[in-house]
């Protein structure tokens, strides 16, 4: 196996994709020569991570932004309560 060869295969995993190729690879293993299948599920593993990682990433991002959001509403409700304590109080009196 050449280097070569692998790249060509690498172009070919990037144009069929990752969804595409496993089920290939679990519909017609044997029409594949071993060097073929475990470099593409080497490719496939490798594009999970990818996918893994950039879902972590915005998971912690959203995460990040709605913190940030509760600080400020609540940041914003103890202000109403405050200001709206004159008002309150001369209600009641």
């Amino acid at each position: 196996m050449t280097s070569t060869e692998e790249e060509s295969w690498q172009k070919a995993f990037e144009m069929i994709g990752p969804d595409q190729l496993r089920l290939r690879l679990e519909s017609r293993r044997p029409e594949f020569s071993p060097q073929y299948a475990r470099a593409a599920e080497t490719w496939i593993l490798e594009q999970d991570a990818k996918k893994a990682a950039l879902e972590a990433s915005r998971y912690r991002k959203i995460l990040g932004w709605t913190i940030a959001g509760f600080f400020v509403a609540l940041v914003a409700a103890i202000a109403a309560i405050v200001s709206a304590m004159p008002v309150v109080r001369d209600f009641f009196k």
